[in-house]
């Protein structure tokens, strides 16, 4: 079992169709994804009439006020029940993100245990308290860090760190959609590693591709969470920015042959290359005809593959020295008091 834990964002992309949202759990369960999440909101609790729009949402979605678009998007109760049920079946993780009070209700009464805030709620205080106040078996806390400041990520990590009993997530993010490349400062995963040491850090990518996802691997990563579509030409504000299943496939088969590569800290020699020692390193061998007793010198001596002789680290303790023997071209130096790899 992997240590990297890849969620599939279905969001809004299911466009408020049940029977889509099923396929698209389905299409990530065979991609490989550990688990899918939605949003749970009640549109009109959520914005106001007057909340306008962002400009992606704009591009994606054309025109109209936030509020009409998300009543669109909204799952009922008993539409969101019937996908937590098929995710039983197909064997998928599953979790809902809550945007009201509502919401909170449902996914408590259901027993959901993996609460993620999103970037939007990280200066919400009411909102995290409430989330640090929930009590359930298994708890899970993932706090994503889009649009927020050092101060602000501090601030929310002191009130959900109030959170007993709990395992801890904090996601480097940039909410534009898609976020361009200059704008993904990956390296900011380290900066979040050091408010949260006791956390696990991960990346919420808004990015084009899965290059992003690779390198926040690299940089320790062990959660990785991209927004998913059927179709990226699909009406709606999140489908450009997400990947198709193809996309995510490749995505989990990346992440998982990077974890493999990446190993452990320690330095060694791996079983699989300690037989090219032998063909690639290199021996004290005779530069030139050398005869017994004539004393080892640059211009009787030289370096050369391959390196079962005496290692060219040993080159000043046979400088000087006495040849026991007659050496011929090429021929390995051996030396008293020196030995060779081969011994």
């Amino acid at each position: 079992m992997r240590d990297i834990q890849i969620v599939a964002e279905i969001g809004c992309n299911h466009n408020g169709n049940v029977e889509l949202a099923k396929e698209m759990m389905k299409r990530a369960k065979e991609a490989g994804a550990d688990a899918v999440k939605f949003q749970s909101f009640v549109p009109e609790n959520l914005v106001s009439k007057y909340a306008p729009k962002a400009e992606y949402q704009k591009q994606n979605d054309g025109k109209g006020s936030q509020l009409d678009m998300l009543k669109k998007l909204a799952l009922t109760e008993d539409e969101y029940l019937e996908l937590v049920k098929y995710a039983k079946n197909l064997n998928i993780g599953i979790f809902s993100t809550p945007f009201d009070s509502d919401s909170f209700s449902f996914l408590q009464r259901i027993g959901q245990n993996v609460w993620k805030v999103p970037s939007g709620e990280i200066t919400n205080l009411p909102y995290l308290q409430k989330v640090a106040a929930i009590e359930c078996h298994n708890k899970q806390i993932i706090l994503s860090t889009g649009m927020s400041t050092v101060e602000e990520v501090e601030y929310a990590i002191n009130v959900l760190r109030l959170s007993k009993n709990t395992d801890f997530t904090i996601l480097h993010c940039n909410t534009q959609y898609p976020t361009e490349a200059e704008d993904m400062n990956l390296l900011a995963i380290n900066k979040l590693r050091e408010l949260a040491p006791d956390w696990r850090v991960g990346l919420s990518d808004h990015s084009e591709g899965i290059v992003a996802s690779l390198v926040a691997v690299g940089l320790g990563a062990k959660f990785i969470e991209k927004h998913f579509t059927l179709d990226k030409n699909m009406s709606g504000p999140d489908h450009k920015a997400s990947i198709t299943p193809e996309e995510l496939e490749e995505l989990c088969a990346g992440v998982h042959k990077a974890e493999i590569m990446l190993g452990s800290e320690e330095k060694k020699v791996t079983d699989s290359e300690r037989k090219n020692i032998f063909v690639a390193r290199k021996s004290i061998v005779a530069k030139r005809k050398i005869e017994k007793n004539e004393i080892f010198s640059e211009n009787n001596i030289t370096c050369k593959r391959p390196g079962n002789g005496i290692s060219p680290i040993h080159w000043y303790e046979v400088l000087g020295k006495k040849a026991e023997k007659d050496f011929e071209v090429d021929e390995m130096i051996s030396c008293e008091g020196v030995k060779r790899e081969d011994e």
